[in-house]
């Protein structure tokens, strides 16, 4: 756990630092051996979910075509979802690589690269950056959250939706996902929430939801 330290907070990384120039040598060495087993599992896992993901969208493609729109993905689920091995549903595969876009870029890299090195690359290119979302991942990400609770969403229900989108992707290994948050939304489509709904649901639907108590 964290703690006071020197008028500020320790980290956690600061922490583990104290405890292992603490140690004796002997003891040094086994815990660096022990961390390196723990980070190489750690890889071996994301690997093997990164494959899963990447998996899907071939299996996806070979019935659809080499350029699978959501609708044919989803097509493509429904006819696989009865066999032995299924494939992940849309949402999950979205939220694994942050956007659909990304999703059909790495079906693309993968005729010549491997999932694993598709994920260093979008994870790289993640390191550093300022994230400023396109109008297709701002409207892609509501239009799930409203797929998921099967109506447009206030902004409660959208935040209790995206806190639980990102720990899902965190216990799944993916920890780098970046999720649009509410303010996100209103400084691009605001400056309130129905002018955010406005940009992607049918006025009808909207009503309805502004009229629940």
């Amino acid at each position: 756990m964290d703690g006071p330290i020197a008028g500020r907070e320790i980290t956690g990384v600061e922490l583990l630092l104290i405890a292992y120039n603490a140690l004796p040598a002997a003891s040094q060495e086994e815990a660096f051996q022990r961390l390196g087993e723990l980070r190489a599992q750690k890889e071996l896992d994301q690997g093997s979910v990164a494959a899963r993901f990447l998996c899907s969208l071939q299996r996806a493609a070979e019935i659809t075509g080499p350029d699978p729109s959501p609708a044919d993905y989803k097509e493509a689920y429904r006819q696989l979802q009865e066999t032995e091995d299924p494939i992940e549903p849309i949402g999950r595969v979205i939220r694994h690589y942050g956007s659909w876009r990304r999703a059909k870029e790495a079906l693309a890299l993968s005729a010549t690269t491997t999932a694993i090195r598709i994920e260093s690359r979008f994870r790289s290119r993640r390191l550093g950056k300022i994230w400023r979302y396109t109008e297709e991942t701002l409207i892609e990400t509501l239009t799930r959250c409203a797929d998921d609770l099967r109506h447009a969403p206030l902004v409660g229900e959208f935040e209790h939706w995206r806190r639980c989108e990102l720990e899902l992707a965190v216990a799944e290994g993916n920890d780098w996902l970046h999720v649009p948050n509410p303010t996100a939304y209103r400084k691009r489509w605001g400056p309130t929430w129905p002018d955010v709904l406005a940009r992607v649901f049918e006025p009808a639907d909207i009503e309805a939801r502004l009229e629940q108590p």
